[in-house]
């Protein structure tokens, strides 16, 4: 019995210290479907998804940081600075299109993103029509 609750105990607060780090989070402020027709005669979008800004956090640098202060600190991540929140915006965005396109009944054959290009807050998917 004490084996096993030495087994258990430690594995439990392993499980809890993980659960309790915080999630990098972001809002979505707003996102925008652009569609034209090139002069070729394709349908083309640009699909732009914003977040809302996340502030800087600030640090009293006249006093030293304690331990809690210092991971939090090294925990706190913003989408302009950080590639996974990047990452995760980009794969939220491509379901956000496909949401968007099939509301607007617009490329009901399908569609390819062809360039994804990036500003501080937002990601823009452009492509055309299959």
């Amino acid at each position: 019995m004490i084996k096993s609750l030495a087994v258990i105990f430690p594995s439990v607060l392993l499980m809890l210290g993980c659960s309790s780090t915080p999630k990098p989070s972001y809002e979505i402020e707003k996102q925008v479907l652009h569609t034209k027709k090139s002069e070729q005669g394709a349908e083309l979008f640009a699909f732009i998804v914003t977040v809302s800004p996340t502030p800087m956090m600030k640090v009293d640098g006249r006093k030293a940081m304690t331990r809690s202060e210092l991971k939090r600190f090294s925990e706190y991540e913003r989408v302009e600075d950080s590639p996974e929140l990047k990452l995760a915006l980009e794969e939220e965005a491509v379901t956000l299109l496909e949401k968007k396109l099939d509301e607007s009944a617009y490329c009901p054959q399908g569609y390819k993103v062809s360039q994804v290009f990036w500003r501080q807050r937002s990601v823009q998917l452009r492509g055309e029509c299959s």
